[in-house]
């Protein structure tokens, strides 16, 4: 995983440097403390095919996620329900704008009512489970569908894409995620990071991208020179990214959907 976090599992050393040696995956639990105010744990187990995220909650702490994505919580645990994000800006337009974007039209909330509670989230993709650890100083835009849940103080505001997002495949909207917090996000197998100089170019495959942060330009453009060329190679359109930044791909495409939902996600 990537961020400047604090590996504090036990014998995690001699296993990464086991992987190494053996070139196996890291699929052990592993525990991380956020560095900022808040001291939430969290371990994403049994990835990366099959990850889950488990957080431990001391009381009064909350983790907002997307609905239907608890697989289990100790007794503990409180849930309420909200329309869209919550804060300020929470209601229906916002559970709309949320809707537009990819995700849920509510959000779900897990708050402790005492000490030594936890909290498993299972995302409903097969795939890792990426955590973004945000500052005040650089904010993520979130690819539709990606989002899974946040913990700490974070911003999460649906804007308005235009129709670079549209051409791009990207929606409408897209959710620009910022502030001091965590955010979770799911993702249909392995996660790639790529981290882009000034002035650096990358192309990825419109179906691939998971997250990217806010000072990466996006554009749509030929996967080559030659349109035809670009369209005999099953490539066509590419989405080009340009540095400064952290670009964050999956290996695998997001499932084909029906007419209906392909038609949707194409308007918005």
């Amino acid at each position: 995983m990537c961020g400047k976090s604090q590996w504090t599992n036990e014998g995690g050393a001699i296993w990464r440097v086991l992987c190494k040696h053996f070139q196996v995956g890291n699929t052990l639990p592993y525990t991380r403390r956020s560095e900022f105010a808040y001291t939430m744990e969290y371990r994403i187990n049994h990835g990366p095919v099959f990850s889950v995220l488990e957080i431990d909650l001391d009381a009064d702490e909350a983790v907002v996620a997307q609905p239907n994505s608890m697989l289990s919580m100790t007794g503990g645990i409180g849930l309420s329900a909200a329309i869209g994000r919550r804060g300020a800006g929470s209601g229906v337009w916002s559970g709309f704008k949320s809707l537009l974007g990819g995700e849920n039209f509510f959000t779900a909330e897990f708050a402790a009512k005492k000490p030594g509670q936890r909290l498993i989230l299972a995302p409903e993709s097969h795939g890792d489970i990426l955590s973004l650890d945000l500052a005040h100083t650089t904010g993520f835009y979130l690819t539709r569908g990606s989002y899974l849940a946040n913990v700490g103080e974070c911003d999460l505001k649906i804007k308005y894409g235009g129709i670079k997002g549209v051409m791009s495949k990207k929606g409408l909207f897209l959710l620009h995620a910022s502030g001091t917090g965590t955010v979770f996000c799911q993702c249909f197998g392995a996660v790639i990071a790529h981290e882009l100089g000034e002035g650096e170019r990358f192309f990825v495959d419109n179906r691939f991208v998971v997250a990217f942060t806010d000072t990466v330009q996006y554009q749509l453009v030929k996967a080559t020179e030659s349109v035809k060329d670009s369209l005999m190679s099953g490539e066509g359109l590419v989405n080009r990214y340009t540095g400064p930044g952290m670009l964050y791909y999956q290996t695998r495409g997001k499932p084909s959907a029906g007419l209906l939902t392909r038609l949707f996600d194409a308007a918005f």
